[in-house]
């Protein structure tokens, strides 16, 4: 029978044997939680990148800092989305090591790592400074949602001249043709002074729209009888909000493209004087626009506004836009799809 001298020493021990193993458990919860960065000076050097070289198999894209601003070499030089280059730079910078995995390179096409297989589905990314050296060269393969979810994820990476891989996990845009590294803004937040908007239809049909300040929301759709009335102020709102926000999915030199001859005309008059016209032209199943900066209807003493429009000129005079069907389908709506009889019920769209 086990006394109380013997009863108290196992007490004791276990008591000792469970701190042990508790203070174990949390030192591994510990050492597990500390986040080591996979690329630990890149962070310094982010403001040193000057060039951006992205290989995806047999595409190239190559983006280049210049004054004012970063280009896409692929597109004629035209403005990148400098958040976008901000974001895989710092992205890259930040990602966290989780775990090594292979080191074998017959495994790496299956992670998306292959050096040798242009259906690879990895991304080669080279960040260069101002004298061409380089900073990093990273391949980026088969990503998968992060544990925690989020919108983070993991990524099997490697060196190109290292055959081991590690899993990683981070934030880093995505962006496999040159043309997903374009600025895609084509009006910009300048434009928020549009005073009234003028469509004009190939047939001849015209639609127009006005506010009579800045600080009313509403435009006015012009030109209605006493029998006819607004369906709905959404879908005229819809109009300028739509050109405000207008994006680019590509860009094109105006000389590599044939355009129709029968646009769809958009003008557009700001309360700064500035008019903006867009031709619209539907085919070879795409939308392209084609925008040129007007001199100002009336009178300008503003020398910001005859600066900008100068800008205007210059950014647009070179490129033909590809811009999504759905803002075209909001802009090229027409007069009678807006406007029903006064005391009629509309009939349902199809």
């Amino acid at each position: 029978m086990i006394n109380a001298r013997v009863l108290g020493v196992l007490v004791v021990t276990a008591g000792v044997v469970l701190a042990g193993v508790f203070y174990n458990q949390r030192s591994q919860q510990h050492a597990s939680a500390v986040v080591v960065t996979h690329f630990p000076a890149l962070m310094d050097q982010a403001n040193q990148v000057a060039k951006v070289q992205i290989e995806v198999g047999e595409t190239a894209i190559t983006l280049v800092k210049g004054e004012p601003r970063w280009t896409v070499e692929q597109k004629g030089n035209y403005p990148a989305a400098p958040d976008k280059i901000r974001s895989l730079i710092l992205g890259l910078a930040e990602l966290q090591r989780i775990e090594p995995k292979t080191s074998n390179p017959v495994l790496h096409a299956k992670l998306g790592l292959s050096n040798n297989d242009p259906q690879s589905a990895s991304m080669l990314i080279r960040l260069k400074d101002q004298d061409e050296s380089e900073i990093l060269a990273v391949m980026i393969g088969k990503q998968k949602p992060a544990a925690v979810g989020g919108n983070r994820s993991q990524y099997y990476v490697r060196v190109p001249t290292d055959p081991q891989v590690w899993l990683t996990e981070g934030k880093l845009p995505s962006g496999r043709t040159p043309a997903a590294w374009i600025d895609q803004r084509i009006l910009g937040p300048e434009v928020d002074n549009i005073q009234s908007v003028k469509v004009v239809h190939a047939d001849g049909e015209q639609l127009q729209i006005r506010r009579a300040g800045k600080a009313d929301h509403d435009f006015a759709l012009l030109g209605l009888s006493e029998e006819e009335e607004v369906e709905s102020i959404y879908s005229i709102n819809n109009i300028p909000q739509t050109l405000q926000s207008l994006t680019a999915d590509d860009v094109i030199p105006v000389d590599n493209i044939q355009l129709g001859t029968k646009p769809i005309n958009v003008q557009i008059d700001t309360f700064e004087g500035g008019q903006i016209n867009i031709a619209f032209f539907k085919q070879d199943d795409k939308v392209y626009a084609r925008l040129t900066a007007a001199d100002p209807t009336h009178e300008v003493d503003s020398a910001p506004a005859i600066e900008k429009i100068g800008v205007r000129k210059a950014r647009w005079q070179e490129w033909v836009y590809v811009i999504p069907e759905h803002q075209y389908d909001a802009v090229a709506i027409k007069k009678t799809d807006l406007i029903t009889a006064s005391g009629a019920t509309p009939e349902p769209r199809t």
